[in-house]
Parts: structure tokens; sequence; C-alpha cells
């Protein structure tokens, strides 16, 4: 491999050691509408290198007018994007087009001398399947160019299949989509930018056909951030290494916080709910948007399945059903309203306890039931302001050899995951800091 390539594929892919980049695409200025996130561009580069994002996909003229950003060794790898198309202002994308247009028009606007000139590690290019003929063929030519110029410079050349039009349907549009991943690397590409396939196994599939670095795309803009960072994770298990987020990350009201969020699955292995926190808390709470809750329940078979997934019924703990979900959903004072029912860690179950059954868990701060020391008094049950804790459907025999008809069904934040939010659609159920947690208990009566 050319030497040039080989440090600035580092300089993109390796800036961490783990081959995982996490990049972000703001290009979108000179394609489509005039939008918040195109005038403000400045401050949300700012705020996204500060964030430590890894590459940033700029059109030249912001290349141009933001290149103190990216000096130092310590700054982002510079994409930019080497070609230029019309396709959001066909109608199709979440832009208000000032100006539509009727036909895919597609053409390159920089040589790849020009973009190393501007301090470039990598460019990106396009190429359409499923448009035309006419469309692909020039596609095809473009591509081809770009590889040649790049390949004696030394600068890597990021293809970006993506498929449109009339051709495409929801039936073939993997195939697609992968068939454009082995045509780029065929001519020549270095690394892909391509959408996510909708699941792991036909990403892992595309991964693999490329055989080079696949950077996942981001999608159209979600109002909740974490089906960006779930497709992220999804991508990543199929064995992606990396991203280019694009309006996800440049419309969010925190860029830099999205990012500190993506580059923790990435490069620490956070799971998506701890991506949420930013931030690692030692203790943690359950908190609720009542308003985003649609009723949906998927949140009661979570916690149903977190804690029976491997029990039996029959078996201590195994149940049909959900009525031994420690949180539930019951309707709100109108119609289409939800309350959200959950443990509060208000500590009034520990106080009421006789013999001290219930305590603060060490590690994650949940309540913890001492089965060995319960004598099924029924007080906790009865105080809980939210009743969620329930009674057991199996008895247990304790370490005295008594045996309990049944024992308290609490809460446990899963552990320090609670999947309740870990699966919330709408992130209605979210994760919070808790304050200190005050261990000392007092005597038992």
């Amino acid at each position: 491999m050319h030497s040039g390539l080989q440090a600035r594929m580092d300089r993109l892919f390796n800036q961490h050691g783990d081959g995982i980049a996490v990049c972000v695409a703001a290009d979108h200025g000179y394609m489509s509408d005039v939008t918040p996130n195109v005038v403000k561009l400045h401050s949300i580069i700012e705020a996204i290198i500060r964030g430590g994002v890894d590459g940033i996909l700029l059109s030249p003229g912001q290349a141009v007018r933001m290149a103190h950003l990216f000096r130092g060794r310590q700054g982002p790898a510079l994409i930019i994007r080497a070609d230029w198309m019309n396709m959001p202002r066909l109608g199709t994308s979440n832009v208000t087009n000032a100006v539509p247009q009727r036909l895919l028009l597609h053409q390159k606007v920089l040589s790849a001398q020009q973009a190393l000139s501007l301090g470039a590690s990598a460019i990106t290019i396009y190429l359409f399947l499923g448009y035309n003929d006419r469309i692909e063929a020039e596609g095809i030519r473009i591509c081809s160019s770009f590889v040649r110029e790049c390949s004696e410079i030394g600068l890597p050349c990021i293809i970006e299949p993506l498929a449109y039009g009339g051709q495409v349907t929801g039936a073939n549009i993997v195939d697609i989509l992968t068939l454009g991943a082995r045509m780029a690397v065929e001519l020549g590409a270095d690394a892909l930018k391509i959408p996510y396939t909708g699941d792991v196994d036909t990403f892992r599939n595309l991964v693999e056909v490329a055989g080079v670095p696949v950077l996942v795309l981001g999608g159209a803009r979600s109002d909740n951030e974490r089906d960006a960072m779930e497709l992220f994770a999804e991508a990543l298990e199929a064995g992606a290494q990396g991203c280019l987020m694009g309006r996800n990350v440049t419309k969010s009201p925190e860029p830099e916080r999205m990012i500190e969020q993506l580059c923790g699955i990435a490069h620490q292995g956070w799971p998506v709910t701890r991506a949420m926190q930013t931030k690692k808390w030692d203790y943690l709470r359950l908190k609720a948007h009542p308003f985003k809750c649609t009723g949906c329940q998927l949140c009661v078979t979570a916690c149903v399945a977190s804690h029976n997934g491997d029990l039996q019924p029959g078996e201590i703990g195994g149940a049909y059903g959900t009525h031994l979900a420690r949180l539930r959903i019951d309707p709100g004072n109108k119609v289409g309203y939800h309350k959200v029912m959950f443990c509060t860690l208000c500590k009034k179950c520990l106080d009421v306890c006789p013999t001290l059954a219930l305590r603060w868990h060490p590690v994650n701060g949940a309540v913890e039931l001492l089965v060995d020391q319960c004598t099924a008094c029924d007080r906790c049950v009865e105080i809980c302001p939210t009743g969620v804790i329930l009674h057991s459907d199996q008895g247990v025999q304790i370490r005295s050899g008594d045996v309990l008809d049944w024992y308290p069904v609490i809460c446990d934040l899963c552990g320090g995951e609670p999947e309740c939010a870990r699966i919330c659609p709408t992130a209605a159920i979210f994760i919070d800091k808790r304050p200190e947690v005050d261990f000392l208990q007092k005597e038992p009566v």
C-alpha cells in the first residue's frame, strides 16, 4: 500500500488504535436547502470536535473556511465531498425544496489533487444504482476517474453506493446495496460509506462482500437519538468500522453530547443504554416522560423477559404472562395518556421492613431483597406508593428452614442496565443520575 495512503487511512480509522472511525457528514449545504444546521455549521463543527469526532465530511468551500479546525495531530481527519448531486431536491428527502428538480444529476466538482491541497485525509463520492443506465454509467466513469487520481497521490477514496430510483423496491434494496458495495470495491474504493440494510445479518453479509472498511450512514433525522445509536451499535456488531452520521448529529440539540455517545459505543464498547448516560454514574434511577408513552407495553414485556428468561413455570420466579413485571403502565387522566409506574427509590419499603430484609444494593444502589431475613410480613407491599412491589408466584425455603409462601418481587434495575429504558422506543422511560446513596440502616425491630 502507498505509504501516504496508509498514513491517511490510519489518520481516519486508527486514531484510537481500534480501527474504528466516528465521523460526521456535514456536506449538505450545496446539495439541499438552507437549513439551520447549514447556517450554524461552524459552531456545530466546533461542538463535535469537542465531543471527540474522528473525521468530518465537508464540501470544498467549507473545507477552506474551516481549515484551521483540522490542524495538528489531535484534530479530526478532513474528508472532502468531491462530487455533487441533486437528489435531496427531487422531493424525496426531508427538505423543503426551494428549487425542486425532476431529474437526478451527478457530477464531479474538484480533483483528488485539489482535495489533497485542501488538507483532505480522504474524499467521498457517490455511486447511484437503480435510477437509470445513464446515471449508473456516469457514476462508474466518475468513480473510476477518482480512483485513478487518488491512487497516484495516496489519497483514500471512499465510495458511497446509494440505491435510488424507480428500479429500487423494498424487496430488492438490500441486494442493490450489496451489489453496489462490491462494484465500488472492484472499481478500487479504499472504504465505503453506505446505508444500513435494516438488520445485522444482511449488513454483515454486505461487509463481508465488500472486504474494505465500511462506514454506515445514519439515515434520516430521527427525533429519538437512541434510534441512531442502536443503528450504529448493530452496524458495529455486523463488522462495520465506523459511521458517517449526518443530520442525526448536525440537527441534534446537543451535537457534542451525541458524538460523545457514539464514541463511547465505538471506542469503549458501551451498550446503547450506557451511552445514553454519556457519563458513568455510580448510581442511577429510572425517570419518565409520561407524555411520550404510547402504552405499547414493551417495557413490561422486557422486564419480565429479563428476569424470567431462564426460568420455567413452576421454578422460583418463573411464570407465564406479565403480572410479575416490576413496573406497569396505567391509563392517564386523559384519553391517549399514560402513567408510567415504577420504583422511585423512595426508601419507604426499607424503612418499614422489621427485619432489614431490604437494603440498597452495595454496587448499583437498587433495592435488594435478602430473602433469608424476610418474613413475608407484607409491609413493603402495602407501603409502596407506586404499587410495584409484588407477591411472587412461588414460595421459597430460607436458610432457617422455614418456608415462605411468597416473597417480595422488587425492581433491581436489572443490575444497573434497566431493560425497560433500553427497549422503550420513544424514550418515555430513561435513566438519570441518582444522588449519593445513604447505606446506613436502622436496627431491626
